[in-house]
Formats: C-alpha cells, structure tokens, sequence
C-alpha cells in the first residue's frame, strides 16, 4: 500500500501534505499488487494482515477480482482513456477506483514472457484515491 505526500501548499509554512500527484486531489493512496511476486520480504504484507487473512498469493487474476467486485452489484468498464499497450485499466462504478491489469507481460520485446513472472491477466496496482 503506498500514500503520496508532498511538500507544503502555499500558506503552510513547515508542514507536509497528502497529495495524489497530478490529480488535483489532497490524498492518494494505492495497492501495488504487482510486489507480491517478487518481494517475498515478511515486511511486505504487514503481519497484522497476514494473521487474519493467512499467505497472500503472489499473483492476483483479475477474473477473480471482477467476479468478487460484480457479486457486490458493482459493475467494471475498460477505462480507455487510461490503457496502454502493455495495461489495461477498469473502472468500477460508483467508485474513483482504478484496477490496472498486466495487457503484456513483454512490453518491450525483450523475450518470452517469464513462467514465473507477471502473467497477461495479473492485476497489477489497485489505485484509490
């Protein structure tokens, strides 16, 4: 999970605000799946998370996290505006909430997708701001 900060506005002498960088909004805050697979560190998921919920997969399947999100009577739409060639993004409604989701897990040509890495289909960061 991180929080954006940044430094004082203007009149606020000293002091530190949170700030979504770029949005216009005081508060930032996201879920960045995508550490899950790569950093298996116990600092990583905070323990008290980790006794309430158990281990956390390293990988998380969209498919799941919409199925989970439609049985709430949510719905999810393609942000187009906000996807790129190697992510999708979604929105879901009645919520600022962005799911970014893994398009190509090669986007720079470099090889074969890693077995073991991210996969097309992965979320990759949970923006909620």
């Amino acid at each position: 999970m991180e929080i954006n900060f940044s430094t004082d506005r203007p009149g606020r002498h000293g002091q530190m605000s949170m700030s979504c960088f770029g949005f216009g909004f005081g508060f930032g805050l996201g879920v960045k799946v995508r550490r899950l697979l790569y950093d298996r560190s116990p600092s990583t998921v905070p323990s008290p998370l980790s006794r309430e919920y158990g281990a956390f997969a390293p990988r998380v399947p969209f498919k799941d996290l919409r199925a989970a999100i439609l049985a709430l009577g949510h719905t999810i739409e393609l942000d187009e505006h906000s996807a790129s060639g190697d992510m999708d993004c979604y929105r879901v409604s009645a919520s600022p909430a962005r799911i970014h989701v893994v398009a190509d897990p090669d986007p720079y040509g470099s090889g074969d997708p890693d077995p073991d890495g991210h996969q097309r289909g992965d979320v990759w960061s949970i923006d909620v701001w």
